[in-house]
């Protein structure tokens, strides 16, 4: 029987700063607000055979059309047969992204106001509970990880955590970085194609990239890019991901993303495209919004265009998958 549903609500983890969510995602959802699954989170251990059983319990309400209000109109719901899921007790993804503290400052980044704050004691401890979920086999060949934040790198667990997952049979390891910080745990993971990274250089320009980051690093992180860069294999599936968030009247300029393109293709496996969130979140005058929403739609078809003329693999993410729907345009397929 086919019914809505989402992999995200089943199978997927995202540790947060005072809470456990199944996903990252809200802006799209009724109400703009992200389920939540535990509140006032501040990383005890869990039961995690009763959590399970709990998503199951979900699963078997949304087959009569049930879903958790938070998950309604959200677009990544699906409506298709979806036997295929609570096969095991495992999850799929395992993201963890308590960790607000940063060393550059974006002006698109709700969490800016953290910058360059060091503090080891300013979130909770994330490690007992990695590794109790791998002890008790929640984390399988199948387990893809992601580290978000904040920056990753400045989390004092992350080497620790990073380099346990680089000796154990999973899928991946995703980190979003800035790269400003080089890690040898990264390093050592791109080294044995397990871990991908997705990089946020925002700006083809070093003055651009300096006003977007609110810091002086376009220098540092082109050189700790290289490096990661030239670890990377070939043969293996791991990533080099330059990515761009576009920022109304800041970085949304056909040469300002060239410039970008004309660089990250010398070392990215995948060029992505994405869109500030607080043109989706904040009240935005209409008239405005849509001038907004119209050229992010040309900017996004111009990076598609210059993507094949280069022969790159390329990503539209979810804000601009926003706006092709909304205006009512084929969302395009992404090249891998």
């Amino acid at each position: 029987m086919e019914y809505s549903f989402c992999e995200q609500i089943d199978r997927h983890l995202c540790f947060n700063r005072d809470y456990i969510s199944p996903c990252t995602v809200g802006n799209n959802t009724k109400g703009q607000i992200i389920p939540v699954i535990k509140e006032h989170y501040n990383g005890e251990l869990i039961d995690w055979y009763q959590y399970l059983w709990e998503r199951k319990e979900i699963k078997e309400k949304a087959e009569k059309g049930e879903l958790p209000e938070t998950c309604q109109n959200c677009q990544f719901l699906s409506c298709k047969e979806w036997n295929d899921i609570n096969t095991r007790w495992e999850f799929q993804y395992i993201q963890f992204s308590h960790w607000l503290n940063c060393n550059s400052n974006c002006i698109y980044c709700g969490n800016h106001r953290t910058v360059n704050k060091k503090s080891t004691d300013d979130t909770y401890d994330s490690l007992p509970v990695l590794k109790d979920l791998i002890a008790r086999g929640y984390v399988t060949e199948n387990t893809e990880f992601d580290f978000a934040g904040g920056e990753p790198t400045m989390y004092y667990r992350f080497e620790e955590m990073l380099n346990i997952l680089n000796n154990i049979d999973i899928k991946s390891v995703l980190v979003h970085t800035n790269a400003i910080l080089y890690s040898k745990a990264i390093a050592e993971g791109i080294k044995r194609g397990k871990v991908s990274l997705c990089i946020s250089v925002d700006a083809g320009k070093k003055s651009t990239h300096e006003k977007i980051k609110g810091v002086k690093s376009y220098n540092k992180v082109w050189k700790n890019i290289k490096k990661y860069a030239s670890y990377n294999n070939p043969s293996t599936s791991n990533f080099i991901n330059l990515k761009y968030v576009l920022v109304p009247g800041e970085n949304d300029t056909e040469e300002e993303i060239e410039l970008w393109m004309q660089q990250s293709k010398k070392y990215a496996n995948m060029l992505i495209l994405n869109a500030d969130n607080n043109i989706f979140i904040n009240p935005i005058n209409p008239e405005k919004k849509d001038i907004i929403i119209n050229k992010l739609y040309r900017l996004s078809e111009f990076f598609i265009k210059k993507s094949k003329e280069y022969h790159m693999n390329y990503r539209i993410e979810y804000n601009l998958q926003t706006v092709y729907i909304t205006l009512n345009k084929q969302v395009p397929e992404n090249k891998k």
